[in-house]
């Protein structure tokens, strides 16, 4: 029992330094018990706010099939369910019977662990996202001083699985994908996160929550226009769609860096990119939209929040759907040589607005 108590110091110690008191934690006493009821009702959120977020991408997926086919003068899934709605499912178990094929020369353990590398820390990331702030309940599962900065680490951390995946395949073409992928996180995160600095400093608060409350009187996306851009756009070059869907490139690489998956470790990577496109959307109505404030008070902010995030979800189906892949020289031109200087110009506009106009957001 000593080393189990040891064990909960050293954590209450960590989180303590972070700001984090979700847990109580009594020297004196140990009042154990109370720690893990408090561990099962934050297991549980996370459980909740896990389905929810599958939930978001099942209808994520249907909506881009149906609005797709619209597009292109197709139906689109209309079999199983109603209008194709259960389509999904029906796909879910179908990988899940293919055969679980992994190359004789492959990292077999990085080739496994790569897909979940990938989607883990896109279906975490939503804990971190403050839903809506109503009289007696905070739609949010974990609200600590530096929620952005681990919302940011999580959306950064998701690509590595891609890269891994990719070297871990022991294929020329997954090999490309993988080098293509670190080339475009490299060139593209740089400037993203310059752009959420900037948003820190108007908010001069590193919490999801400080940053909704401080664009009561005005949303960042007017004083920060430029950043605006320049995080809409690195966002989807992250995504991997098209127009910047250099690490997969059917008509070049086979698929990138999945060339080799098959089965569900596959779908685990088409479903990952759905749910980050999904939590981008919810990062872009925070930190630039006003996150769950709306014009009415009386309308929950959840509401809110969810139209932001939706018209987002529409802007990047419809880059996916109507634009084509530009040449990875123009890929990489556009991110070093124009969204980073773009970045650090917004970054002196945000500090001299907040030494000239102060609190006044």
């Amino acid at each position: 029992m000593d080393l189990f108590y040891f064990i909960l110091s050293i954590l209450y110690g960590i989180l303590k330094f972070l700001h984090i008191n979700f847990i109580p934690f009594n020297w004196g006493g140990y009042p154990v018990g109370e720690w893990i009821a408090w561990a099962i009702v934050g297991l549980v959120e996370v459980i909740i706010v896990f389905a929810l977020s599958m939930l978001l991408v099942v209808i994520l997926v249907y909506v881009f099939r149906k609005y797709m086919a619209d597009l292109q003068n197709r139906i689109g899934p209309n079999r199983v369910g109603p209008w194709g709605s259960l389509q999904l499912i029906a796909d879910v178990f179908k990988l899940i019977q293919k055969q679980d094929l992994i190359p004789s020369r492959a990292d077999r353990i990085a080739f496994k662990l790569a897909p979940y590398i990938v989607f883990t820390p896109v279906a975490l990331g939503f804990v971190l996202i403050p839903f809506g702030n109503i009289s007696i309940l905070n739609l949010m599962v974990l609200n600590f001083p530096y929620t952005v900065l681990f919302l940011i680490a999580f959306m950064i951390i998701s690509p590595l699985g891609e890269i891994i995946g990719g070297l871990s395949s022991h294929n020329k073409f997954s090999l490309y994908g993988a080098l293509r992928s670190a080339a475009q996180d490299i060139g593209y995160e740089v400037p993203m996160m310059i752009s959420v600095i900037s948003v820190i400093i108007l908010a001069g608060s590193y919490s999801a929550n400080s940053i909704v409350y401080a664009q009561r009187n005005i949303p960042f996306i007017i004083p920060e226009v430029l950043g605006f851009f320049v995080f809409f756009f690195a966002m989807i070059a992250k995504q991997s769609i098209p127009p910047f869907d250099l690490p997969e490139s059917g008509s070049e690489l086979v698929s990138g860096y999945s060339t080799e998956y098959s089965g569900m470790r596959y779908g685990i990577f088409y479903m990952a990119n759905f749910g980050f496109m999904a939590l981008t959307s919810f990062v872009v109505a925070t930190l630039y939209l006003g996150g769950w404030e709306g014009p009415f008070p009386f309308i929950p902010g959840l509401f809110w929040l969810l139209i932001k995030a939706a018209i987002f979800m529409v802007i990047f189906l419809l880059s996916w759907i109507a634009l084509g892949r530009v040449r990875i020289d123009q890929f990489l031109n556009l991110g070093w040589k124009y969204l980073l200087p773009l970045s650090i110009i917004n970054l002196l506009i945000s500090a001299g607005l907040a030494l000239t106009v102060g609190g006044w957001f």
